[in-house]
């Protein structure tokens, strides 16, 4: 195992993926001149399906659930574990921010990525989401 502490080059690695995948969902919006992906549209569905891509390649094991969030875990160092929760949003309202809600789960799967590579087992097991609806664009209610 290599020493856990970030390098230079690792956390600039690190953060050029962050904004890298920023970039990417930042393109996956119903509109072509500004950023849009409402809850449960074709744009949202296919957001979860890149994100959910990142989970794995991160070590994570990956669903969706029954409303559309895109969750992803990352065992502790013990069986049946407790988790802590990390993650954000991935819909947005109409004209969205590029990193409003979507920074919060791709730097959540950065820091389990680290973990993973460095073979890091926590007392605790992270789990992230990609949760849908918090904004209420689409049904005028929040499900968050």
């Amino acid at each position: 195992m290599s020493s856990p502490w970030l390098s230079r080059f690792t956390a600039q690695s690190a953060a050029e993926r962050v904004m890298w995948r920023c970039d990417t969902l930042a393109e996956i919006s119903e509109d072509t001149d500004q950023l849009t992906r409402v809850y449960l549209s074709p744009q949202h569905l296919r957001a979860n399906t890149c994100v959910g891509e990142w989970m794995r390649e991160a070590g994570m094991r990956v669903w969706q659930d029954a409303v559309g969030n895109i969750c992803g875990r990352y065992e502790g160092n013990l069986p049946d574990a407790p988790e802590v929760l990390l993650g954000s949003h991935l819909d947005t309202v109409r004209n969205a921010g590029r990193y409003d809600g979507m920074l919060g789960v791709l730097a959540s799967i950065e820091v389990v990525r680290f973990l993973h590579q460095q073979q890091i087992r926590l007392p605790v097991a992270l789990e992230i989401v990609g949760f849908g609806d918090e904004e209420g664009t689409r049904f005028d209610r929040y499900l968050a």
